[in-house]
């Protein structure tokens, strides 16, 4: 009988054995293949790569081994390399974020909020732009426990300390675009991201009516981390008055040696679609029944990426636009989405498959857009609800 048991359990766990599909394994096999970098930048990758994936059985847990391929992917040190579970995939494609709502960075060495999400629990919990994070759940904070760390948290503001506890839970993150009127005829238009749904016509045509009656506007793209790139040119479009060149995406291991001009569909899908048929990419802006004429100057910082660095060297290099703020990110690549449900439902990876070059042939990926003028916060300002970085635009005029 013991025997019989022990001949059932070894042919149970051969099967599962001879039959498991390693994902670890299908994901070095498919970045190796798709991935826009050549052989020889690739090097041993796919070796070390399968070398890990070696170490997977049936019964390894699906959280380490996700965590293990984002640590192979940073070895190739390039952008939209990534690996997302799903609430990290709804988050970046519906806006449904798990998080607490807010973003902070060090301004003289204190946490600043320099935003508070709408509905969030940071702002259920009463926490205000200005206010400065002294501490988490006993820790000092950092921008990613800001973001991400429910307890207790301990604030100063306008001098007075108190203490709130944000709890976890879950909020629709509202990232659509937002234009207020500043002094001297100029208008702020804050952009936080390039969701395909907040540029369709009618709320590009919105926009364009908002801006026509004012002599400057300043394009807000801090924090803003890219998104779909006819949306980027929808953008564009109202500032630059004649369809025009703004660069090109190229897909260095296409087997379909031809070029195509983007067409002007939000559609993710098409524009995969395009990238698959094609090398290259072009990439113009669209006829547009409005044009701003006035001054345009740009606020960038460490945390603009992807489709907004498109449109901020777009800016710089067709309008001339000044640069201000801190040198962007520096990640501009063509990552395409391949679901992974081997290794949980919803699980998702990103792989660059193509780079982008601007008009006048500058590779954004590694470099970033470089500012004409660098800005630096003013922290007793910024407490008071003031941008300084908006509010030293205003005073000097950089035209």
């Amino acid at each position: 009988m013991v025997l019989a048991i022990l001949c059932a359990v070894v042919s149970f766990f051969y099967v599962i054995e001879n039959t498991f599909m390693n994902p670890y394994s299908i994901v070095c096999d498919l970045v190796s293949k798709k991935i826009y970098l050549s052989d020889t930048q690739l090097g041993n990758w796919n070796a070390v790569c399968m070398s890990r994936a070696k170490l997977v059985t049936p019964f390894s847990s699906k959280k380490l081994i996700i965590q293990d391929i984002g640590n192979a992917f940073e070895l190739l040190n390039v952008s939209h390399l990534e690996i997302y579970d799903s609430k990290e995939v709804n988050n970046i494609w519906t806006g449904v974020s798990s998080d607490t709502g807010m973003q902070g960075d060090f301004v003289d060495n204190e946490m600043l909020v320099f935003k508070v999400h709408p509905g969030s629990p940071a702002e259920k919990a009463g926490i205000h732009r200005g206010d400065i994070v002294k501490s988490i759940n006993g820790e000092n904070p950092n921008t990613w426990s800001v973001s991400h760390e429910a307890g207790q948290y301990m604030l100063d503001r306008a001098k007075k300390s108190f203490e709130v506890n944000i709890s976890e839970g879950s909020f629709q993150r509202n990232d659509s675009v937002t234009i207020a009127e500043l002094k001297n005829h100029t208008v702020l238009v804050s952009i936080p991201s390039f969701r395909g749904d907040f540029f369709s016509l009618e709320k590009v045509d919105e926009i364009s009516k908002r801006i026509q009656n004012s002599k400057s506007v300043i394009v807000d793209l801090r924090g803003n981390s890219g998104g779909n790139f006819v949306a980027g040119l929808r953008l564009l479009s109202l500032f630059i008055c004649e369809p025009k060149r703004v660069g090109k995406i190229l897909k260095p291991r296409s087997i379909n040696p031809s070029l195509i001009t983007l067409a002007n569909d939000l559609s993710d899908d098409h524009q995969i679609e395009s990238l698959e048929k094609n090398s290259e990419l072009i990439l113009e802006t669209y006829k547009s029944a409005f044009c701003f004429k006035g001054a345009v100057k740009v606020l960038i910082d460490g945390k603009t990426s992807s489709v907004a660095e498109m449109v901020a060297q777009g800016l710089k290099e067709l309008r001339k636009a000044i640069i201000a703020g801190a040198p962007s990110h520096g990640q501009l690549l063509v990552g395409v989405w391949y679901p992974m449900d081997e290794l949980g439902h919803g699980v998702q990876i990103s792989i660059p498959e193509a780079y982008y070059q601007s008009h006048e042939g500058f590779r954004i990926e590694g470099h970033g857009v470089h500012v004409d003028r660098i800005l630096h916060y003013n922290l007793p300002e910024m407490t008071m609800g003031i941008d300084s970085w908006v509010e030293d635009l205003q005073k000097n005029d950089l035209n």
